[in-house]
């Protein structure tokens, strides 16, 4: 998996071109929203958590049924892998 590729979208099957979010599912870097569609993650970003809640699951299980907004779980994802970068660079601080 390369970092340029993280949050992207893609079909396992495309004759199938569900958005509905049904059957949530992580593995091997890819979160499934359904039987087809997967976004491109990796644990870290899966795992992370605001408030003891995982972010990404707690979106996707919120909007269970629903067509989901392709464009705006990408940049969510994204946006956490930025984050994490961003706090790994501050742990790395020494304070004087």
């Amino acid at each position: 998996m390369e970092n340029n590729q993280i949050g992207e979208s893609f079909y396992e099957n495309m004759d199938n071109k569900d958005k509905t979010i049904s059957k949530i599912t992580y593995k091997d870097n890819k979160i499934f929203i359904n039987d087809s569609l997967y976004f491109i993650a990796n644990d870290p970003i899966w795992e992370y958590k605001i408030g003891g809640y995982q972010v990404l699951d707690k979106y996707l299980k919120s909007h269970k049924g629903e067509a989901i907004d392709i464009k705006h779980f990408e940049n969510t994802i994204k946006i956490l892998q930025e984050t994490i970068i961003l706090q790994d660079k501050i742990q790395k601080i020494e304070l004087i």
